[in-house]
């Protein structure tokens, strides 16, 4: 079953309330009546049992019996991704919140074909609704943020942490810069169908981005938006 997140507002001692979308899902998609219970996670990022006392119009009201602190997420990762091509950011957004990256800011590249244009807002709520999804079906304490889209000089100039770009040809493995890395936070930006430009290569490495290679076969860029974060993770796991 999956969870459902709680504001802090709706929040009063042992009782909590759950309104809007995740009110009419619990409600009129599994059919939540008083008695059941629930998975809810409340604003510190504790994950709790609840079990329903009563069912409104607007809203459900559950009483808390039991209660789990908030995992620890060992590695921030800031994914830049190039946008891409009919749903494959659906897919990428989908797999960032399952492998609990901390945020997803889509990149328009020197070789990226779509064009959001007036579509931004509407494509930014899209994505962050399936975030929020992916965020309730997989138990992750938090919802990552999808950003605005930037360009690729924007995108160079905000990345926080260790700040790493995706390329096949000329880099270091994951390995060796995690050896070389202080911190928890990483920026990774990977690149859209085709690859960046050695001039974006060139630009990235003047601001302080690390080339990292990835093996010897090429991937498609959904599949190493999705990929790389997680060999990340993994590398940066190892030390703690």
């Amino acid at each position: 079953m999956p969870q459902y997140f709680v504001r802090q507002e709706d929040v009063h001692g042992d009782r909590c309330a759950v309104r809007g979308e995740d009110f009419h899902h619990l409600t009129r998609v599994r059919r939540t009546a008083p008695g059941d219970e629930i998975e809810l996670r409340l604003p510190d990022g504790s994950a709790v049992a609840a079990r329903v006392l009563s069912v409104g119009e607007d809203a459900l009201v559950a009483e808390i019996i039991d209660k789990k602190a908030p995992s620890v997420v060992s590695l921030s990762v800031t994914l830049y991704a190039s946008l891409l091509k009919g749903k494959k950011f659906d897919l990428v957004v989908q797999k960032a919140a399952e492998l609990g990256l901390a945020r997803v800011v889509p990149v328009v590249t020197e070789r990226t074909v779509p064009d959001v244009g007036e579509k931004e807002a509407r494509r930014l709520e899209r994505w962050n609704r399936i975030a929020a999804e992916a965020a309730k079906q997989c138990m992750r304490p938090d919802v990552p943020g999808v950003g605005r889209v930037l360009d690729f000089a924007e995108a160079l100039d905000e990345g926080p942490g260790a700040r790493i770009i995706a390329h096949p040809d000329g880099g270091t493995s994951a390995r060796d810069i995690r050896a070389s890395a202080a911190g928890s936070e990483v920026s990774l930006m990977v690149g859209p169908e085709g690859g960046f430009s050695e001039r974006e290569v060139h630009s990235a490495g003047a601001k302080g981005w690390r080339v990292m290679s990835y093996g010897s076969t090429q991937l498609r860029a959904e599949t190493a938006a999705i990929v790389l974060p997680a060999i990340l993770i993994y590398e940066w796991s190892l030390t703690e």
